[in-house]
């Protein structure tokens, strides 16, 4: 006699049953990155300790540690159940853990295979808590996403005039440095790179430098074969209008500006701008939306101890 009908079908319903609860997803690094971009809603949450938060986390993550008591009120306290919450960890064991813990609270999640380590194995852009220390004090001053760009007009080290209006209808970086800067030295190779990635018929690539001699902006620019158009200030930084007109107060000093002239977001990190250059969403990007690190004791130290591997600027200060 053949068996009935409803023993056939409950294994099916069980499956179709505890699958219809499970309110996670696990996703590749490469897959994390587009679902930032297609969830813009999306709360960005690491939930490893204050101290690994401190030396590296994805940009506009916030930190709620999975492992200490109450990781859960926490939780629910921060988060916004009616939106996404997309969650790492070191290699993806602890998140996987707090995506079951979450799921089971009501929140929809998305989990990042690979974690931490494997995203930044990927090349993607991660930062520091030194780094938020940086542009939390300096990008404030900087042009909010929206703004029309102020156009201006430098010559260039051939001595042709260029205006910033010349670039409209593609995107453009725009880069505020000098070649005495360390930390504008340091960005350098970013920039290069940036450039060789990118489209040379979507994005271009201009930078204006505050170099007190011409004769040292082009021997800069020569020997490390600095991509794009490089602009001479001849007011240098304190008396230069275009870098007041920008907001600039640190270098570097960088923004990528829309096709159509306005300001998508300006940033003291040339990290941030790769990142908007792999699509990464700019409403993690600019400052204001970058997440605040824990408070402890134990992130303030770390925090301390990355902020002091940044260099002074040689012969000025880099803040002005």
């Amino acid at each position: 006699m053949s068996r009935p009908r409803f023993f056939l079908l409950f294994p099916t319903l069980l499956t179709s049953l505890f699958g219809s609860c499970q309110r996670y997803e696990d996703l590749s690094a490469d897959t994390f990155l587009s679902r930032l971009g297609t969830e813009p809603d999306a709360q960005l949450v690491d939930v490893r300790t204050p101290e690994e938060f401190a030396a590296g986390h994805l940009p506009g993550a916030s930190n709620i540690d999975c492992l200490a008591d109450g990781f859960l009120d926490e939780a629910q306290a921060a988060l916004d159940a009616g939106r996404p919450v997309m969650v790492y960890c070191r290699t993806g064991k602890r998140s996987a853990d707090a995506s079951k813990r979450l799921a089971s609270a009501g929140f929809r999640v998305l989990n990042l295979l690979g974690g931490y380590a494997g995203w930044s194995d990927a090349g993607l852009p991660v930062l520091s808590a030194a780094d938020d220390q940086v542009e939390a004090e300096y990008a404030g001053t900087l042009l909010t996403p929206g703004t029309p760009a102020p156009d201006f007009r430098l010559n260039d080290i051939d001595g042709n005039p260029v205006s910033l209006s010349d670039f409209r209808g593609q995107s453009v970086v725009l880069v505020f440095w000098a070649s005495w800067c360390p930390d504008c030295r340091a960005e350098v190779p970013d920039l290069k790179k940036m450039a060789a990635e990118a489209d040379p018929a979507r994005v271009r690539f201009v930078s204006v430098s505050f170099d007190r001699e011409f004769d040292a902006l082009v021997k800069f620019a020569a020997g490390q074969e600095l991509p794009g158009v490089q602009l001479f200030e001849p007011a240098g930084k304190a008396g230069s209008a275009v870098g007041a007109a920008f907001g600039v107060r640190w270098i570097p000093s960088l923004y990528l500006i829309g096709p159509d002239g306005n300001v998508v977001f300006g940033t003291v990190l040339a990290p941030k701008i790769a990142a908007a250059l792999r699509a990464y969403p700019t409403r993690l990007l600019a400052p204001g939306a970058a997440a605040s690190a824990d408070t402890s004791a134990s992130n303030a130290s770390a925090a301390a101890g990355s902020a002091a591997t940044r260099q002074p600027c040689d012969d000025e200060s880099c803040a002005l």
